[in-house]
């Protein structure tokens, strides 16, 4: 079994790990290349804002050895790559890894909108080479390239001028158009070259060899080499998604058990359906949840509430259903003895019935937030749990809200045993809930943007004097809006609350994600459109966090689906 998985960041003892094996394996593959490897790592370790990134893509078998990597660079406001070095390990049966990291490596840079890729290579040509020997090894290197379309650029002296900074060897520089049509013009490579130069060997643009290389590319459109190895010019295509580690959505399988046909509810099946309707076409893989049982249920919710919520649904028939008649005074002495009078004592309104169902569907709920949650830990970037019903309404000691249990702060609370958490609720409606069940803990910050609770649900939480209290003062922030916001004044304020993120860093971000927000939902008075929702996505994966994201609300059908697909194309455009 092999998996690409890319590596983001050091920060986990996984992640160090693997890099470390990264390492080794370099050393082992390019033991004469000490100063390369020292640029490799100094990159990945340094906090410095460079005008590149780098990327690092890994080959790893079933148990997550490393197999094989290629470390590139990326020069986002050129769009261009540059593959650095990708190697397989030299002492474990690995065949074929080096190809499919190569394409993988493709796969990656089309999926961020690259308009070309760079590389050098050992020449095939015998008077450029400083040991003979390497001549066959060079010419099979540039057949399996030049099968992508990758070949030499031609009429420059790059590969005609020893680099001083590259120990004076003489390499091609190859160009790998990744499918674009269309010649590559002179301004462009320049431009590319430059850069590459100052970030690989930092050597400045004056300085006497960059300037005379760069200066040589005087071809308008830069040439590139004719087809050597191959009969066929045309090169082979990128299969989208056929290597990309897709994102992971886990489904609460038994959600439509949960449903009120007859009372006409907006929270209803279709809504799981029409989400994943809209993921269809995206690099996704669904799994079903895992079972947790009720411990980390108890460990935020009093059990209390979990023992009646239990209790009250198991001795309901199919056809019975329990509302609020009375909402007595929050006094444990009081509760009402009677269970179906009991509910007002738990619930905060009057459209959140109990029945049969509703306790089996709100435990697979939150089994598919802690499945997300552990795949989070396990190493995935972004994690998605599809929950129905939702849970950001419903608070340590109450539910309410279409509500049962709090799906996503039982995830946050499980993540926060392993690193500090932002939890940003970006549904229309406050998220009660979440607020006061880590109202009074630093280690779980907790951020809404959503509909002034002067007029939206649920009316009596939300406001922007709710800072926290205890330890958690000011680990609280509270975004009420105003009705008919579009795109620009909601990018606006999420931009504000990713802002307090980033002084929180986190370990973790969790996402409570609603698509009422949307123009045109039966519940909210926003107008955010499609091309916002992926706007929204883009923002948040671009903090560099793992992020799981936890479904609530989103009413409309037709937002649903729309919503859903730009929402994680945003996300997974950054992830790439």
């Amino acid at each position: 079994m092999i998996r690409f998985r890319r590596l983001f960041d050091l920060a986990s003892t996984a992640d160090r790990r693997q890099f470390d094996e990264v390492v080794d394996m370099f050393k082992l593959t390019f033991p004469e290349e000490v100063a390369i490897l020292d640029r490799m790592v100094g990159l990945a370790e340094s906090r410095v804002p460079e005008d590149f990134g780098w990327i690092l893509l890994l080959a790893e078998d079933g148990r997550g050895q490393v197999l094989g990597f290629s470390f590139n660079l990326y020069f986002p406001d050129l769009r261009f790559g540059y593959l650095y070095y990708i190697a397989s390990h030299p002492e474990r049966r690995a065949r074929g890894i080096g190809g499919a990291l190569y394409e993988a490596t493709r796969e990656l840079l089309v999926a961020k909108g690259a308009r070309g890729m760079f590389f050098d290579a050992g020449p095939d040509e015998k008077a450029k080479l400083r040991h003979p020997e390497l001549l066959r090894i060079n010419r099979s290197r540039l057949k399996f390239y030049e099968r992508y379309g990758a070949r030499p650029i031609v009429g420059t002296l790059y590969d005609a001028v020893p680099n001083p900074a590259n120990e004076g060897y003489q390499t091609f520089l190859l160009f790998d158009p990744l499918d674009r049509k269309g010649p590559l013009s002179a301004r462009e490579a320049r431009r590319f070259v430059r850069r590459m130069f100052h970030a690989q060997y930092g050597l400045a643009s004056n300085h006497p060899y960059a300037r005379q290389i760069t200066r040589s590319f005087r071809d308008d459109p830069v040439q590139i080499r004719p087809p050597v190895y191959t009969e066929s010019s045309t090169p082979l295509p990128t299969e989208p998604n056929r290597w990309l580690r897709p994102i992971k959505v886990v489904v609460s399988e038994r959600h439509s058990i949960h449903h009120l046909k007859e009372r006409g509810y907006v929270e209803r099946p279709v809504r799981v359906d029409a989400v994943l309707r809209g993921l269809r076409e995206l690099p996704i893989e669904t799994l079903p949840r895992r079972r947790f049982g009720l411990a980390p249920v108890r460990e935020v919710h009093d059990p209390h509430l979990v023992h009646y919520l239990e209790a009250v649904c198991e001795r309901l028939k199919p056809d019975e259903l329990v509302y609020p008649e009375v909402f007595p005074i929050r006094r444990p002495e009081r509760r009402p003895r009677e269970l179906a009078s009991r509910a007002g004592y738990f619930c905060v309104d009057t459209f959140t019935p109990l029945t049969h169902n509703a306790w089996p569907a709100a435990r697979d709920a939150v089994d598919a937030a802690l499945t997300g949650a552990e795949l989070i830990l396990n190493g995935e970037r972004i994690a998605y749990a599809l929950c129905r019903p939702p849970g950001h309404h419903a608070e340590r000691s109450v539910y309410g809200g279409f509500c049962y249990l709090n799906n996503a702060a039982v995830a946050a609370h499980h993540l926060s045993k392993s690193g500090r958490v932002a939890l940003l609720d970006i549904d229309y409606h406050h998220g009660n809930g979440s607020q006061e069940i880590f109202y009074r803990r630093a280690d779980v910050y907790t951020l809404s943007i959503h509909g002034t609770p002067s007029l939206s649900y649920p009316h009596f939480a939300g406001f922007e004097d709710e800072r926290g209290e205890g330890e958690g003062k000011g680990f609280n922030r509270n975004y009420p809006l105003r009705r008919g916001v579009d795109d620009g004044r909601y990018l606006k304020v999420l931009d504000e609350a990713l802002r307090q993120i980033k002084r929180f860093g986190p370990e973790f971000l969790v996402v409570s994600l609603g698509f009422d927000i949307m123009k045109g939902d039966p519940t909210g008075s926003f107008n955010v459109t499609v091309r916002g929702m992926r706007s929204i996505g883009t923002a948040l994966g671009r903090l560099g966090h793992p992020i799981l994201v936890v479904q609530e609300g989103g009413y409309s059908v037709v937002n649903l689906r729309q919503g859903a697909r730009a929402f994680f194309l945003g996300l997974s455009s950054t992830w790439y």
